[in-house]
């Protein structure tokens, strides 16, 4: 793979089909979007960031340059926000619209998941998912721009780690736990009765 630093914040990728095959992904797998092409392409954000010392933690924009010949081209455009700072510059007459934001966290264990909600009660209340994947359970929150994630945040990543996995991607290729209010089930079936 060659990875070629366009700008501050725009990347070029060349990766052959030869490689793509030797990891298990071909062509197809890339144009249905597949969980293979995502577990590369995430293998591959990683080379990036260690090997440019950039953060690709931001919102990022794809541009397939070139998939002909014998090398897949991508061109990278980060970009990097605090999406929590970025809802203050939003005028207060919307605010009440929002919907808030989807996040995912990856907990290591279900003992995990039971003791942030236990320690944390305003948990309880958010709009949450819970799904197993690959030894891990991953809750997707549903959080308040304004106070919900921020109240939390400390005691959160004290029991999980961020996750880039989408809840879109976890309802196709992982085991649903539980669908909605999964916060509040995990407290009464496993909390509450403690």
């Amino acid at each position: 793979m060659k990875i070629e630093r366009l700008s501050d914040n725009k990347v070029k990728l060349s990766i052959t089909y030869e490689e793509l095959r030797e990891k298990g992904c071909s062509k197809k797998h890339i144009l249905e979007d597949s969980y293979i092409w995502h577990e590369i392409f995430d293998e591959m954000l990683d080379v990036v960031e260690e090997q440019l010392e950039i953060d690709t933690g931001g919102m990022i924009a794809i541009e397939v340059h070139s998939m002909a010949g014998e090398e897949l081209v991508l061109i990278l455009t980060i970009d990097h926000f605090d999406f929590l700072s970025e809802m203050e510059d939003v005028p207060a007459e919307t605010e009440g619209d929002m919907t808030g934001c989807e996040l995912t966290f990856k907990f290591e264990d279900i003992e995990n998941v039971i003791g942030f909600i236990h320690d944390e009660k305003k948990v309880r209340n958010i709009q949450s998912s819970l799904y197993y994947f690959k030894d891990a359970y991953y809750m997707c929150f549903s959080f308040d721009f304004d106070s919900q994630y921020e109240s939390l945040e400390a005691s959160l990543l004290e029991y999980a780690a961020p996750s880039s996995l989408s809840e879109e991607l976890l309802k196709e290729y992982a085991i649903l736990v539980i669908e909605v209010d999964a916060a509040q089930k995990v407290y009464e079936w496993f909390v509450k009765k403690v």
